[in-house]
């Protein structure tokens, strides 16, 4: 029913929708019930749980896979003259999928979506660690 009135659209309305994301396949879309973590305490409330990382394609290629990432540690907070706080949050991943340094989208069923960049940390053969900085003013 929905395709029926979807073809008497006009095609800039269509491609308009298409745009905002309104036609994306369902699958992809997650609706959150929680925040993304943004402070050491919002981290330190998950630390133990994993996060499904989304890899992207290189170039524009259209293909993305996910690996899942473990929060194990949460550095104790650093401040600067009272006037940030900074702190570092590492992650465990699988041994036979390295990532590269690079900003990654995070999602769980608890925080939604959100971007962090990380960078690898060490590896052993228990897997590889990654490590995402923050500086945050308070």
């Amino acid at each position: 029913m929905f395709n029926k009135h979807l073809m008497r659209l006009n095609p800039w309305l269509i491609f308009v929708i298409a745009l905002t994301g309104l036609l994306s396949y369902p699958a992809t879309r997650t609706f959150a019930v929680g925040k993304p973590p943004e402070s050491r305490a919002d981290f330190a409330a998950y630390k133990g749980e994993s996060f499904s990382v989304i890899i992207r394609g290189k170039s524009g290629k259209a293909w993305s896979k996910s690996v899942s990432l473990k929060i194990i540690d949460i550095s104790e907070p650093r401040s600067k003259e009272g006037v940030t706080e900074q702190f570092s949050v590492r992650f465990q991943g699988p041994a036979d999928y390295p990532l590269e340094k690079a900003v990654y989208t995070f999602e769980q069923a608890k925080t939604g979506r959100f971007s962090l960049f990380l960078e690898q940390a060490d590896a052993d053969a228990k897997g590889r660690y990654y490590q995402a900085t923050f500086n945050l003013l308070k």
